[in-house]
């Protein structure tokens, strides 16, 4: 009786220290989950050097060097997807037939026009993409000119800009005082042109609507779209923006809920913050510009009052940007992070001690209590000495 109550209240021991295990396991598991989504601490954006700094190697203006790997696990990959059934009717406006040549697939790499950067851009013009273009029903004229092989207008990413500008005068206007149009009027092709942004391979012909969800404007893309230019670390080190915004950006607050949101929650996705809510979308400037939407404390508080109507000084105090926390930048955060780091990975494995133990206590009486009858079972019995056997025939 005393061994079953003794099996008994080691078991019941056992099963409270599995609960209370699992439960441990659980909360820190919660934690490290929640830390996941907070992402690590990122700070005020970065600074910009004017536009044409040369340089040769992958360092910022600062001479800092600069981590070579993309922050981004995957390359960027939005717009349509374009049927490839070759029988089903083309709608788009060719007027002139100039599809009949720059329509054939064998084009494709062999005529190319060269750029004055030194970048070329193929002759060939795909149908298919053509017809879920947004301008698909603009003759090819309306950009190219009545007698386009006669233009001798050069093919930069100014000319382009000004091209669309014939029709989106406002954006234009916008976009050649930006951060990314200005230096375009010195030849300086580094920063982005309209296509580069409206376009997942800145092609002018597969250009969709902006609230198409396969755009490349489209909320949920815009982060990638930015991630072009903004994840290549050569590119970034060439003008001293030594952030990964990319990065913070999709660890961030508005990031997390533009990522985890299903692609059923259009609506939440148009309510949440990308990079053109906070810093513009055609009239970027640098973010050391006084005027810049989010330069100063009190620029950054009327930007995140577009959306945050309620959000007051301290609530401003609290955005992170895109700056990573330091020991030297904010080392409260930084240090905090490291102490729950800590923290989180050794009560971690306490709760794992916690349930092999009590595993070990269950399992271990059963087990060796099943051997030991296991054993007895398989044990033969002795035979009978001969002695007790001519004992046992005398007294028969």
């Amino acid at each position: 009786m005393r061994s079953r109550r003794l099996v008994r209240g080691s078991r019941s021991r056992a099963a409270l220290s599995l609960a209370l295990g699992l439960a441990l396991v659980g909360v820190v598991a919660l934690g490290l989950v929640t830390l996941s989504y907070a992402g690590s601490a990122s700070a005020s954006a970065g600074t910009t050097t004017p536009a044409g700094v040369p340089t040769t190697d992958i360092t910022g203006a600062s001479g800092v060097a600069i981590d070579p790997t993309p922050t981004s696990t995957t390359t960027p990959s939005v717009g349509p997807v374009f049927p490839s059934d070759p029988s089903a009717p083309w709608m788009y406006q060719d007027k002139s037939n100039c599809l009949s040549c720059h329509g054939d697939p064998s084009l494709t790499g062999i005529m190319q026009q060269e750029r004055p950067d030194g970048t070329s851009i193929a002759l060939y013009v795909d149908p298919n993409q053509l017809s879920f273009s947004v301008h698909r029903f603009n003759d090819c004229t309306a950009c190219h000119g009545s007698e386009p092989h006669d233009s001798r207008s050069p093919l930069t990413k100014l000319s382009l800009a000004e091209k669309c500008g014939s029709c989106h005068q406002y954006e234009y206007n916008q976009y050649i005082n930006s951060v990314h149009g200005a230096p375009q009027s010195s030849g300086n092709s580094d920063p982005a042109t309209c296509t580069d942004c409206h376009s997942a391979t800145s092609n002018p012909h597969n250009i969709v609507r902006v609230l198409d969800p396969s755009a490349s404007t489209y909320p949920s893309n815009v982060a990638k779209t930015c991630a072009k230019c903004h994840d290549d670390p050569k590119l970034m080190g060439k003008y001293g923006i030594m952030e990964k915004v990319y990065d913070s950006y999709m660890k961030s607050f508005h990031g997390k809920a533009m990522s985890l949101s299903g692609a059923s929650a259009a609506l939440q996705r148009l309510n949440t913050a990308t990079c053109v809510n906070c810093h513009g979308s055609h009239n970027i400037s640098l973010v050391s510009d006084p005027k810049a939407p989010v330069a100063g404390m009190d620029n950054l508080l009327k930007t995140c009052q577009t959306c945050h109507p309620n959000a007051g000084p301290e609530f401003v105090k609290g955005f992170l940007g895109h700056k990573a926390a330091n020991s030297d930048f904010l080392p409260q955060v930084y240090w905090g992070g490291k102490a729950f780091y800590v923290f989180s990975r050794v009560m971690l494995a306490s709760g794992l001690l916690i349930v092999l133990t009590s595993v070990s206590l269950r399992v271990g009486p059963w087990a060796t209590h099943k051997i030991k009858r296991r054993k007895k079972k398989d044990k033969p019995e002795p035979e009978p000495e001969p002695d007790q056997e001519q004992e046992q025939e005398e007294e028969e």
